[in-house]
């Protein structure tokens, strides 16, 4: 095992070592195009049309080298696996995770079989409560908590299975709030390559939304709350994988590393959005995640990237309805290293809510870069909130409301970035909603009745609706960085018309914007899974800031929040908030 670890930290190094190298031959390359130009130039002046040819000649035979990145004119193309891939990809890895946990309910795997826990004798902590609608009419109900473990031939992966449940739902968009700390990991996990987070029916059937919304299921590691998750837009088009892509994978080859000290966290909300007074359904939360004792697996860090923190709960930002209005966050990456970006792994990934998202772009820049500056900001008035609604503007519910008469609001932000110091060649990633199947953020879902058509309740009574769907994030080649390298996550956000079209919608633009990403560390040790809660102004938020404290301070300083066995605080001199979320003797 020693050799094996130094091994891999000798591969760590030299890898390391073959990026810097990498990145000073590009300089190098870019250094010499320059002077082919310079040199081009100049023979301008002896031949009328010699030149021009020669010119394109070597530019030619040094981007072929040397490729230029695409900027402006950002396309799908620039993906490097075919899209129509994708879905049978997804749906491939989902039917191998089902056949791994058929072993579980199999005689013919004796060593692997579903084991009910004894939570208290163990040590967990436990909390279910039911409501409808939220918070109101509360039910404290008891909980169940199931594991089983597959393992291969020479038990160095397999998939450690959890079922939580059951849960009782009759429509109506009631709410099971649950949460387990610690979850049981396997004692052999070296690196977690995959995770699935859904809710499936009592014969492990996975539910799609409708009739299941998956508020949130998040499992934190080590006090980083967004280390794994899954939400009510994680579902892609059929075409694209379906439920599928409740599963998700780290790209081959690639793991993230568990330290002996850590324990897992988790916590989900489940909402059973049939018509009110449905049939009785029973369904579970299944969140697993695969394993592996590979030393040679490339360690990669989790970052989830969320504008700031609102003081509401989960967290959303109040915007106005009616009209577009653009929202942007921003922070500073702690160390060097390259988002690791594998669309057919759903990777980078964005998650807000569908019926008032119109676009997400990612930018290796600050906003000052961008031209996106505090004074175009303006609070969101009680006004933009429905009559009903129980929804309070507060302070920090700031965004842009382009109102430029000749310019839609996406216009106005592209023209705004477009003229700016750093312009669309800091566009790394975007995601933009239309209606291939790759870019729908939602589908519409027919109805359904209690007819002999429908003779299941998690079939029956679903409102004939839109509903959330994921889309794909596109990047335009590699993202590098170094530490205090800047990055700018900016949203487009207002209410889908198609949802609007009677002029009834009640509902007030709660938005989320996390980014969220797989990052390789160029350093010889991997650097944190974080999350930030940026801001819309450019820099880091220091110790000693009061970032978070007052909404002007939660709008102009990031706050981070790294694990709790992480030893760099001080390295990093940044403003730290470390919230344990379930239990403060953890």
């Amino acid at each position: 095992a020693h050799e094996r670890a130094t091994t891999h930290a000798q591969a760590r190094t030299a890898r390391s070592a073959m990026r810097r190298s990498v990145r000073m031959a590009c300089y190098a390359l870019a250094a010499a195009a320059l002077v082919v130009v310079l040199m081009a130039m100049a023979d301008v002046g002896k031949s009328d049309d010699a030149a021009p040819r020669k010119l394109a000649r070597q530019l030619k035979d040094i981007t072929e080298i040397f490729p230029l990145r695409p900027t402006s004119s950002h396309r799908r193309e620039s993906a490097s696996t075919p899209e129509q891939d994708w879905g049978a990809h997804r749906r491939a890895s989902m039917a191998s995770y089902l056949a791994e946990r058929a072993k579980c309910d199999s005689p013919d795997h004796p060593e692997s079989r579903w084991r009910s826990v004894d939570t208290k004798a163990e040590g967990m902590q436990t909390f279910y409560n039911w409501s409808v609608p939220y918070r109101q009419n509360m039910e404290e109900r008891p909980l169940a908590f199931e594991t089983c473990e597959v393992e291969d031939a020479a038990r160095e992966s397999g998939w450690t299975f959890v079922r939580v449940g059951p849960f009782l739902g009759t429509g109506g968009y009631d709410w099971h709030d649950v949460r387990v700390n610690p979850v049981p990991r396997n004692e052999r996990a070296k690196f977690i390559t995959a995770k699935m987070f859904a809710p499936v029916t009592r014969d492990g059937r996975v539910l799609s939304y409708p009739p299941v919304h998956t508020h949130h299921a998040h499992m934190g590691l080590d006090g980083v709350h967004h280390w794994f998750d899954s939400h009510g837009d994680s579902i892609c088009a059929e075409e694209q994988g379906g439920t599928a892509c409740y599963l998700r994978e780290e790209p081959e080859g690639y793991g993230l590393p568990l330290r002996e000290s850590e324990h897992y966290e988790l916590e989900f909300i489940l909402n059973d959005v049939r018509k009110a007074g449905s049939p009785a359904m029973t369904f579970y939360m299944e969140a697993s995640l695969r394993w592996s004792a590979d030393a040679s697996l490339t360690p990669v860090s989790r970052a989830h990237y969320e504008r700031h923190d609102i003081n509401r709960d989960f967290s959303t930002i109040l915007l106005p309805m009616r009209e577009d209005s653009v929202t942007w966050q921003s922070g500073q990456w702690l160390v060097p290293g390259q988002v690791i970006y594998s669309p057919k792994d759903q990777t980078p990934f964005f998650h807000s809510h569908r019926s008032f998202s119109k676009g997400m772009w990612a930018f290796a820049a600050s906003p000052e870069e961008l031209g996106l500056s505090l004074d175009l900001l303006e609070r969101t008035p009680q006004s933009a909130v429905p009559e009903g609604s129980s929804a309070v503007a507060m302070d920090r519910d700031v965004c842009w409301v382009p109102r430029d008469g000749g310019m839609s609001a996406k216009e106005a932000l592209m023209d705004r970035i477009g003229q700016s110091e750093a312009g669309m060649d800091a566009l790394r990633c975007w995601l933009e909603p239309g209606e291939s199947p790759d870019a729908r953020t939602l589908d519409h879902v027919a109805g359904t009745d209690t007819s002999a058509l429908y003779p299941e309740a998690w079939q029956q009574n679903w409102e004939d609706s839109w509903y959330d769907r994921v889309g794909q994030v596109y990047c335009n080649g590699t993202w590098d960085f170094e530490r205090g390298d800047s990055y700018t996550i900016v949203a487009l956000n207002g209410l889908d018309p198609r949802l609007d079209e009677d002029g009834g919608w009640d509902k007030p633009n709660l938005q989320h914007a996390g980014f969220k990403l797989v990052y390789e560390t160029f350093d010889e040790e991997p650097g944190p899974n974080l999350e930030v809660f940026g801001s819309f102004a450019g820099g880091i938020g220091r110790s000693g800031d009061s970032a978070g404290k007052t909404a002007d301070a939660a709008i102009k300083h990031p706050t981070y929040n790294l694990p709790s066995s992480f030893a760099d605080f001080d390295k990093y001199n940044i403003m730290i908030s470390n919230i344990k979320r379930l239990s403060s003797s953890n």
